[in-house]
């Protein structure tokens, strides 16, 4: 679980993210939770760099990266964030 604090609209907002038995579920401030619902919609590929993902709500990367851009600024966050994949050796 984790939850992520920024601005959208001039406005502070806070969602969290919980994740149990294999499903993802977002709860939050109103203005951020459109924002993440509506882009959760998109077919656009998601994610760090290199490791692009569709966009699952039972996926907690993926949920942590269109919070991220539905953000303007991130001003602070609490929880276990997940992480991407280390790069393979030799990549560039």
């Amino acid at each position: 679980m984790f939850s992520i604090e920024g601005i959208i609209s001039n406005q502070q907002q806070k969602i969290t993210y919980t994740y149990e038995s294999g499903i993802g579920k977002i709860d939050g401030d109103l203005l951020i939770m459109l924002a993440v619902e509506d882009a959760m919609e998109s077919s656009d590929l998601t994610g760090p760099v290199g490791q692009y993902l569709e966009r699952d709500i039972n996926n907690p990367l993926a949920v942590l990266s269109v919070i991220n851009e539905c953000f303007e600024a991130i001003t602070g966050y609490d929880g276990d964030l997940p992480e991407a994949d280390p790069m393979p050796e030799g990549a560039r």
